[in-house]
């Protein structure tokens, strides 16, 4: 019996960075000026029975000036417009790079990339900010990101159903809106709120080319992997405002339907009848609690409730019949991530 050595990669990321800030003020107007050098050096090697020979390594070496602008209007002491805008980059995760299979509980294979390459993120924010009171704000922001060479997980090509991570498009455009509010109810003497509700809401236009191999059933584009387009966050929370301060907070998250893995043609010659479709993490919400008291002047209890809902999270792909032509939608995978709870003592010597 021959003993199949371990599959291993091993990965280093080196980053040396500097800045240079300039800050100004001309009558409302405020603002700051910076660049950003960085080096960045990226190694991974792997010994892995997948890979041809088994052993291999890689080594990025990317070098980045970044600018970024930050400018703030003073309309009055309670209105406010900032404008935003950088370059950034996106660099992929050991787990990208390395041809390391990792399979997850319920048996599916992912594997990393060593052909792909990072991102270039150009980023421009328009806010308008109001405060009704020092507690209390309501804001709206438009927003756009281009991303170049953007990375998402697809499925391989091949009768293995392995997942991988490719630069699948040559450039990726994000639209945004999000509004953003803070408020305040049942205040103390000191006109301090006790009750207050924060949330924000997005809504996002997403859109990626596709490259030729990703390209199947005339589609050339598609939404971009792990990003929902319609985000709802929001949470109450509750102050005692006391010397034994209680504070609660119940707070919840909504995020629509996103994609988990981008489909891809299984034949270039017959991508129009040949091809896996992009499987589709359906939208759900969670729920977390967070209570916590001072019982003396140095202990403080706190309770954490994490996911208390629990839903339960499906995965869609739609389903074509070759021999019948007929396309169903089917639930390829369904799992709860479960719920945590704990108490905890906190004493302070």
């Amino acid at each position: 019996l021959v003993e199949r050595p371990l599959d291993r990669y091993n990965g280093t990321f080196d980053a040396i960075a500097g800045f240079l800030d300039f800050d100004f003020k001309l009558d409302n107007l405020t603002g700051n000026i910076g660049f950003r050098y960085e080096r960045d050096e990226i190694f991974v090697e792997w010994d892995v029975a997948n890979f041809q020979g088994r052993t291999g390594s890689l080594n990025r070496d990317y070098n980045n000036i970044n600018p970024s602008v930050n400018l703030k209007y003073e309309l009055d002491d309670r209105n406010f417009v900032r404008f935003a805008t950088s370059i950034s980059q996106t660099l992929p995760e050991f787990k990208e790079f390395a041809p390391f299979e990792y399979v997850s509980p319920t048996g599916r294979v992912t594997k990393g990339n060593p052909d792909i390459e990072r991102s270039n993120v150009y980023n421009f924010d328009l806010k308008w900010e109001f405060y009704p009171s020092r507690e209390e704000l309501i804001s709206v922001t438009t927003f756009y990101k281009k991303i170049e060479d953007p990375i998402n997980l697809a499925q391989a090509r091949g009768s293995a159903g392995i997942f991988q991570f490719f630069n699948t498009g040559e450039e990726a455009n994000i639209f945004g809106i999000e509004v953003e509010g803070r408020v305040g109810f049942l205040k103390n003497e000191e006109e301090e709120n006790l009750i207050s509700l924060t949330g924000n809401v997005s809504q996002m236009w997403l859109t990626q080319d596709l490259l030729e191999n990703f390209q199947y059933n005339s589609k050339t584009k598609s939404s971009l992997q792990g990003a929902s387009d319609f985000i709802i966050n929001t949470a109450i929370s509750y102050n005692s405002k006391k010397e034994r301060e209680f504070i609660a907070t119940l707070s919840g998250n909504y995020s629509s339907d996103k994609i988990f893995a981008l489909g891809n043609p299984e034949s270039f010659t017959s991508s129009d009848t040949l091809f896996n479709e992009e499987i589709i993490e359906k939208g759900f919400v969670t729920l977390d609690l967070v209570l916590s008291k001072e019982i003396t002047e140095k202990l403080t209890a706190r309770f954490i409730g994490r996911n208390l809902l629990n839903p339960s999270i499906k995965q869609n792909q739609d389903i074509r019949n070759l021999n019948t032509g007929i396309t169903t939608n089917e639930t390829v995978l369904e799992y709860k991530k479960g719920s945590q709870l704990s108490l905890n003592l906190k004493y302070t010597f």
